[in-house]
């Protein structure tokens, strides 16, 4: 549940910001973006949990 509520917060910051940052006044290029780090960061997630993760 930490991470559902961490990437969800994640996604909302990204879509804000990229509404700021593309400046046309669509949701459309903003949501794109902000699922592609959406999908990128439960990637890292999921590939970092599918096996023992340690440092040494």
């Amino acid at each position: 549940m930490k991470n559902i509520r961490n990437n969800s917060l994640t996604f909302v910051g990204n879509f804000v910001m990229a509404y700021f940052i593309f400046g046309e006044g669509t949701l459309g290029r903003p949501l794109i973006f902000a699922f592609c780090m959406l999908m990128l960061m439960m990637g890292i997630d999921w590939y970092k949990s599918r096996a023992n993760y340690t440092l040494y």
